[in-house]
């Protein structure tokens, strides 16, 4: 006669695979991060070089870093607008998922978010000596052709949702801007949504991307 499992036996085993599905699944969910963080520093790298083919036609100068933020050549449009998309304003070129979207942020913020990087515009600020504001004026510009050390300064780097007031971004895009040199600003800015919620990727003004954990005083020296 054919003997079954008994009841201990049977709970051994419900143990043991629960146990195992205990070890595996952080395994598989960092997996799953650095896909995404991956696909994160594709997107910033794809993004450089649309920002890059603008400058090579523009005398080495960057779209706008800020103003006008509804309509090209804001920065984020242009990227859009390199990738195929048709329109000339936020409301025709943004759009869920794009190359403007880190997957991570994306599941953490909502699948509905259409832009989560800030672009650096340290020097670009209205201060000091400054030659322009990207808030203000006919468009804030990085000039390419004139950073030093384009592999160790950032052009894009993960960025937070601004808070929900006028003039802030709707909360479908994270703050566009950044300034190294604020600290604070920097730090409420600043996503670090990478590396178990240490880090953060930035694409470099060389078009490489990395990860980072600290930021280097380097990145606090205004841009050309």
């Amino acid at each position: 006669m054919r003997r079954g499992f008994t009841l201990i036996e049977l709970l051994v085993v419900i143990a043991i695979i629960a146990l195992l599905v205990g070890i595996l699944l952080p395994t598989l969910a960092a997996g799953r991060e650095a896909a995404r963080a991956s696909v994160c520093m594709s997107n910033e790298r794809q993004a450089f070089i649309a920002i890059r083919a603008y400058a090579d036609e523009n005398k080495g100068a960057t779209p706008a870093l800020g103003v006008p933020y509804a309509t090209l050549p804001n920065w984020g449009l242009v990227v859009q607008a390199t990738a195929g998309l048709n329109g000339g304003t936020s409301t025709e070129l943004f759009a869920a998922g794009s190359v403007l979207v880190c997957p991570t942020a994306r599941g953490r913020f909502g699948p509905s978010m259409q832009r989560t990087y800030a672009i650096n515009v340290t020097g670009h600020a209205g201060s000091g000596t400054d030659p322009d504001h990207y808030d203000a004026g006919n468009g804030a510009s990085i000039r390419l052709d004139r950073v030093d050390r384009p592999s160790d300064r950032p052009l894009l780097v993960d960025s937070k949702p601004a808070p929900v007031t006028p003039p802030a971004p709707p909360p479908t895009r994270t703050v566009s801007v950044i300034d190294f040199r604020d600290p604070v600003t920097t730090e409420a800015r600043l996503s670090r949504i990478h590396s178990s919620g240490r880090g953060w990727n930035a694409g470099m003004l060389d078009g490489s991307a990395r990860l980072f954990k600290e930021i280097p005083d380097l990145w606090a020296e205004p841009l050309p």
